[in-house]
């Protein structure tokens, strides 16, 4: 894995993160985990798996049950439309916008 495919999957991890602290309670299930989702589908769902695991293992969320739950609160500047047009730029392009 390249130094730019770390930086991306670092920008996703961030972008992530910051979608489940806008969310109601920092909870949601994948399904309805749009950032999840985009990198699933641009990036293959293998790999989207990994950047979930990789935020468990560093004790930003937690998988209960059916619910990804964010550990870590902090309180993001974008609103959650910003967070997903930067999400979709990331992945679409390879360039944060």
């Amino acid at each position: 894995m390249g130094v730019a495919d770390r930086e991306l999957l670092a920008k996703l991890a961030l972008l992530m993160l910051e979608e489940l602290a806008l969310r109601r309670n920092g909870r949601v299930k994948p399904n309805y985990w749009k950032t999840y989702r985009l990198a699933g589908f641009w990036l293959g769902r293998e790999t989207a798996r990994r950047v979930l695991e990789r935020l468990v293992e560093g004790g930003y969320v937690k998988i209960d049950g059916e619910y990804v739950v964010l550990l870590k609160r902090f309180t993001p500047q974008k609103s959650l439309r910003a967070v997903l047009r930067d999400a979709y730029s990331l992945l679409a392009t390879g360039a944060p916008r």
